[in-house]
């Protein structure tokens, strides 16, 4: 199974499941504040993922996909289609070495 398919679920959707719950709202300090919680979240489950397939991912491939989900999310996409768009677009940006 290639490192993407089976990094790509676990990467953005592990421990994600309730941010899809948080109230975005408009007030400023409510959006950095979620879209922290949403970071925080993604990056343990990115850098979970890639520690459990024994890899490691390129520079800034975390922080890479981890924004592109905030940006989508905060943007008022859903939760699976923010997380597909940005697991595609990290894949093509950040091309993962084959074997």
């Amino acid at each position: 199974m290639p490192i993407e398919r089976a990094i790509a679920p676990i990467a953005l959707g592990i421990g994600l499941g309730s941010v899809s719950m948080l109230p975005l709202q408009a007030d400023p300090a409510a959006r950095d504040k979620d879209n922290a919680v949403i970071q925080s979240f993604c990056m343990a489950a990115f850098n979970s993922a890639f520690e459990r397939a024994g890899k490691t991912p390129p520079q800034g491939m975390g922080a890479f996909t981890c924004d592109c989900l905030g940006q989508r999310i905060q943007a008022g996409e859903g939760l699976g289609t923010a997380r597909e768009t940005c697991t595609m677009e990290a894949s093509r940006r950040f091309p993962l070495p084959k074997g």
